[in-house]
Parts: structure tokens; sequence; C-alpha cells
């Protein structure tokens, strides 16, 4: 009985590790707007209402941060692995492959 109770109990994680997480998610679906496979899925997640709330955990604003990364998508910008990579180096990298 003792167990049933521990797993029905959600989890101590610290804000801070669930912040760095939800970061890392929005940044692979930026990421993910480049590809065709996976772009109306990404666009879907930002226009969505799982965007609002992983922005209320984060602290921002939802109209903000999706004006702020339409921006950087709009710019030619792209994310290669963890960086971020300015539109001449992605359209050197779609040149050579």
């Amino acid at each position: 009985m003792g167990m049933r109770k521990a797993i029905s109990e959600p989890p101590d994680i610290p804000l801070e590790a669930v912040q760095c997480l939800l970061t890392r998610v929005i940044w692979q679906a930026v990421a993910d707007l480049s590809v065709s496979a996976y772009r109306e899925e990404a666009e879907n997640f930002f226009n969505g209402t799982a965007f609002a709330e992983y922005c209320d955990i984060l602290g921002w604003n939802v109209r903000r941060a999706r004006a702020s990364l339409g921006r950087f998508v709009d710019s030619g910008a792209r994310i290669s692995g963890n960086h971020m990579l300015p539109p001449a180096a992605s359209a050197g990298l779609t040149a050579t492959g």
C-alpha cells in the first residue's frame, strides 16, 4: 500500500530543471521548423496551448515569445545541435550539404 501512495505523488523536480527541459523542447521545435517533415507539427506546437503553458512556466509573455521566435525564424538563422547559426552560415550548410 505504501508503494501505491509513492507512485501517485509527483516527483519533486526543481523548477530550474523543468525550465531547462522546456527551453530545450522549444529550441528543438524551432529547429524542426526548418525541416519540411516536421514543420507542420512544430507550427501547431507554437500556435497551441502547450507552448502557452511552457511560456507561463518559463515566465515568458506568450505573445512576445511567439513574435520573437517568428523574427528569429524569419531572419533565416537556423539551429544546428545546440548552436544557433547566422543566416550566412546556415546558407553555407545547405549549399554544401
